[in-house]
């Protein structure tokens, strides 16, 4: 019955987590695994990861990427060397958020929040041989809350968190394809959410003569992290896709205006005529989900994946 009123309160409107324990650490974590020296240890990588995309050195970047940001280890690495500027990786001034390893499902994680250059989102989850980046960074965008870290609190009892951060995807999701608004899913005025979704509302009309269509999808496999907030609220880490398609207007046999740079299209599909293009960008998300069920977007990072031109 607890799982139940969990699941159809989330249905309703997104949800969040009641909070009951108010720890950042946990004695119950595995010291070899999870601690804040291993989290701090774990960050530090990413100047590794910096110059090793910088470098176009793709094989260095795949060993220091998990899902699903491992795809950015593709094509959109060994675009870098022909122009695609990508991520940037060098961060500083994290806080971090160990959740507890007793009674967890599925790979041990833990976020950060880095401060400087500007604040953004980390999620790191373990692999075989240490822990690698899987979603990050997550700029937080103008105007966005920031939702310390250090506030999360440790969700206990029957909440499974990882119920709360697929329903979020999904009710994003659905948001950003419903540009009528008739689902009813809340976001906050001024979300940066409601930006996005008004672009891909727009988007046919503002590439005319070419014709231009915009698909959001869930990335298959790609896990996604709830941290649980004060005041029965949530904080979840996930993934979308976003897929755009343009192809030639009547009569005419190459674009009139790429909708992404043609630096970035050349970097990826190279020289030629560009015919139809279509390129998948990785959407990183931070969401808050208040108790009452309302979305705000507290990160949002969009990294070009890959591009084919047929």
């Amino acid at each position: 019955m607890a799982i139940l009123g969990i699941v159809l309160g989330l249905s309703a409107a997104c949800g969040g987590l009641p909070a009951e324990t108010t720890a950042r650490e946990s004695p119950s974590r595995e010291p070899e695994t999870l601690t804040l020296a291993a989290a701090e240890a774990a960050f530090a990588g990413l100047g590794e990861l910096e110059t090793a995309w910088g470098d176009s050195d793709c094989d260095g970047v795949a060993r220091l990427l998990a899902a699903p940001a491992s795809e950015l280890g593709g094509a959109a690495c060994t675009a870098t060397a022909l122009g695609h500027e990508g991520a940037r990786f060098d961060y500083a001034e994290p806080e971090f958020y160990l959740p507890p390893s007793r009674g967890a499902k599925g790979k041990p994680w833990f976020a950060a929040l880095a401060r400087k250059p500007d604040p953004a989102y980390f999620v790191f989850t373990q692999a075989k041989d240490g822990w690698r980046l899987a979603l990050g960074p997550i700029p937080v965008p103008e105007g966005a809350p920031e939702v310390s870290v250090t506030e999360a609190v440790v969700p206990t009892g029957d909440v499974n968190p990882q119920v709360t951060a697929s329903l979020v995807a999904q009710r994003c999701l659905t948001y950003l394809t419903d540009p009528t608004g008739v689902n009813g899913i809340r976001v906050s005025s001024g979300d940066a959410m409601r930006g996005l979704r008004d672009s891909i509302t727009r988007a046919p009309a503002a590439h005319r003569p070419d014709k231009v269509g915009v698909d959001v999808r869930l990335v298959r496999g790609a896990p996604a992290h709830a941290l649980a907030l004060p005041g029965g609220a949530s904080l979840v880490f996930h993934t979308l896709r976003v897929v755009t398609t343009q192809t030639p207007g009547p009569g005419r046999s190459e674009l009139a205006e790429p909708s992404f740079p043609e630096r970035d299209l050349r970097a990826f599909a190279g020289g030629g005529r560009l015919g139809e293009v279509t390129a998948e960008e990785l959407l990183f998300l931070a969401t808050k989900v208040d108790a009452d069920g309302r979305m705000t977007t507290v990160g949002m990072g969009r990294r070009l994946a890959s591009v084919t031109n047929a």
